[in-house]
């Protein structure tokens, strides 16, 4: 279950606590630069108040290029229970 905990007429960032982790989740309606800068003070501010690591489930190279340029970083490819590779990205504090 996805819960909004950052919710912006630009973006909506959901938490899913699955499997003892946090994952994020993220729809996006407007995008710039000065959109971006304060998605990832409420992304820092999220995860401060977590203090824990946020993790993303990726399954295509433009999600991997967004996650990377707020701050994840590859972890490793597992293979979902629909048979197709999945990228995992992680977060750290």
């Amino acid at each position: 279950m996805k819960l909004p905990v950052v919710n912006r007429i630009e973006y909506t960032q959901y938490l899913e606590f699955f499997d003892n982790i946090y994952w994020l989740h993220t729809d996006v309606f407007k995008w710039s630069a000065e959109i971006k800068k304060q998605y990832i003070v409420d992304l820092n501010q999220m995860q401060s108040l977590l203090n824990a690591p946020l993790y993303g489930l990726v399954d295509n190279d433009k999600l991997g290029k967004f996650g990377e340029s707020i701050g994840f970083s590859y972890l490793q490819t597992i293979t979902g229970n629909d048979g197709n590779l999945y990228k995992i990205y992680i977060r750290s504090l």
